[in-house]
């Protein structure tokens, strides 16, 4: 009765490919609380270890009706076998269940066994693929499986499947096809029964005491803006450091993007990224004090040099990509990050040929060039000019030149026009920070009101009242009616590194209104944030390599992917909060 699903890489004791029947009707009832969870996991763990439980204390609603339930037999994350079961109570198909994962597990297997994934599914409802898109957006994956009836037989993903999978409706449609055998799914394709289901998710974790039941939401346990005090954005900013440690190699290279589902690093890179990252480790260690971890910050920027760094005959430093791309978001990032090592004066001679073709690029009207190679491509405004102005900025701190100011000034009346006309919220973190360094040194009145001017702009791209009904996603920083890209963790995390900016200049300028805007914009970012972060073992409860994980910063809420940047940005941001924000206001 176990459903066999090798092709997802996880081992398994499942040795048939057989799949349970479709429930005849609809099942629905209300979802369960806490305590009703509670005495499932328990009536589950006890049949789990062989024991005989009584069903009385179970839930009624439970109890009433046909019951089509998912269990999982997980060993440290990894998964050994699983089963779908129904029968007509919740007790029945809860030991139905149980026994088939006892009867597929050898006997050192069962006692391997540290957590039981339960779905308790419920309210199956028809959908029309070609119709209802709405119902398969990517928002409700992890909250609503999906169920394909061939044949007299269902072919089911639960809900937690989907996020420990990492599957969007799409391709999970693909694959129950392939399983049952009925060829194309896509709207307009098979004409085969598709449902989509709530369920209850419960993780049991077992041990030498009392198993414990945690009810999940998607597959992780809801963090409620109440629990943002400072110790928990400490424990956040830590867990964060974390993932960036663990995840810098021996000989310096950096892991770019990693895969929790498949346990395994991408291919890809990006050197914008990359350097943004050495930047966050130099950061981190001047924080703690910690000379060992500068030295491996030191091995990393030696590393990203060798990979990446050139000069051409006139003497320009250049941070070549793939496809042999010179971004001016990377030779910025780049010089950022190697004047900011203590040990800066090592770094001198690249430094000062990136610096020279940061100011090749500028144009005397004010703007930037953002490819040095190809020269015609001209994209990427909302995002390199502003990189480009924030190292010019760090410069202005150190040397106070007329002449840098000058340049910074003319470019800031550029871009302050062009934004005007093509507003975009990727623009605003990048010149906030670079012209509140400006400010304070000049005290300008147009760069205050600019940087405000940006920021309460930003600020109606948060969204907060509008996601009661996805609790999960409250927080972030997206406009779904709008064209500036898709919900992630580092658009949000890195708005916070402008935002804190922007909160300190209200608070210089004694404009308390703005302060507490500002303030409660962070703790409600910091709340996404600690969201999409992997912190214990409820949302690590399918992931075996927990060193390549824990602190990780999922993409978003349903996309478990970790790029480097969803976490140097996040722990930038996290830093600089613990060092300005006082901790009266770490509150809703």
């Amino acid at each position: 009765m176990l459903v066999l699903q090798a092709s997802f890489g996880e081992a398994t004791a499942a040795t048939t490919d057989a799949v349970p029947p479709a429930a005849p009707r609809p099942v629905r009832r209300p979802p369960l609380n806490a305590d009703e969870a509670a005495r499932v996991g328990a009536f589950t763990a006890a049949w789990f270890r062989g024991e005989t439980p009584r069903a009385t204390g179970l839930p009624e609603t439970f109890m009433r009706q046909r019951a089509v339930v998912f269990v999982a037999a997980r060993a440290q994350g990894e998964r050994l076998a699983h089963t779908w079961h129904q029968e007509a109570t919740g007790a029945e198909a809860l030991r139905g269940a149980v026994d088939s994962l006892r009867e597929a597990l050898a006997e050192t297997d069962r006692a391997r066994i540290t957590a039981l994934e339960i779905n308790l599914a419920h309210s199956f409802r028809p959908v029309d693929l070609e119709k209802d898109r709405a119902r398969l957006s990517h928002v409700h994956r992890g909250l609503l499986g999906i169920e394909l009836v061939h044949r007299g037989r269902a072919y089911r993903y639960a809900p937690t499947e989907m996020i420990a999978f990492n599957l969007g409706f799409d391709r999970a449609l693909e694959r129950l096809a392939e399983r049952a055998d009925t060829g194309a799914l896509a709207p307009g394709g098979s004409a085969a029964p598709v449902r989509l289901f709530e369920a209850d998710q419960l993780l049991v974790t077992l041990g030498e005491g009392e198993p414990r039941t945690t009810l999940m939401y998607r597959g992780n346990t809801l963090v409620r803006i109440e629990d943002l005090t400072r110790p928990a954005v400490e424990a956040l900013a830590a867990a964060q450091a974390r993932w960036l440690v663990n995840n810098l190699k021996p000989d310096g290279r950096m892991v770019y993007l990693y895969w929790p589902s498949r346990g395994a690093e991408s291919p890809a890179n990006n050197q914008v990224r990359q350097w943004m990252a050495s930047r966050a480790l130099t950061k981190l260690a001047r924080v703690r004090g910690d000379t060992n971890l500068l030295a491996r910050a030191e091995l990393n920027l030696r590393y990203n040099l060798r990979q990446t760094f050139s000069e051409d005959s006139a003497g320009h430093g250049l941070i070549t990509d793939r496809g042999e791309t010179v971004k001016l978001g990377a030779v910025a990032m780049a010089w950022l990050a190697l004047t900011e090592h203590p040990r800066s004066e090592e770094f001198a001679s690249p430094a000062a040929a990136l610096l020279k073709t940061m100011d090749a690029l500028w144009q005397t009207n004010g703007e930037f060039r953002t490819f040095w190679r190809p020269p015609e491509r001209r994209d990427n405004v909302n995002f390199y000019p502003g990189e480009a102005l924030l190292a010019w900025a760090t410069l202005f701190e150190r040397t106070r030149d007329p002449a840098r100011l000058d340049r910074i000034l003319r470019s800031f009346h550029y871009y302050r026009d062009w934004h005007r006309t093509n507003r975009n919220p990727a623009f605003v973190p990048w010149h906030t920070q670079a012209y509140f360094k400006v400010w304070a040194i000049t005290k300008s009145a147009e760069l205050r009101d600019w940087i405000f001017e940006m920021n309460d702009w930003l600020l109606d791209v948060q969204q907060w009242e509008s996601q009661r009904e996805f609790p999960d996603t409250m927080g972030r920083f997206y406009a779904p009616d709008r064209p500036f890209g898709p919900p992630h963790a580092s658009s949000t995390a890195v708005y916070l590194e402008g935002l804190i900016d922007a909160w300190r200049l209200a608070r210089a300028c004694g404009d308390a209104a703005r302060q507490e805007t500002y303030r409660r914009a962070l703790i409600r970012g910091l709340r996404s944030l600690t969201q999409l972060t992997f912190l214990d073992e409820v949302d690590l409860f399918y992931v075996s390599r927990r060193d390549a994980v824990l602190g990780g910063v999922r993409t978003t809420v349903y996309d478990n992917s970790i790029r480097v940047d969803n976490v140097q940005h996040s722990l930038m941001a996290a830093l600089e909060i613990l060092e300005y924000l006082p901790a009266e206001d770490f509150r809703p």
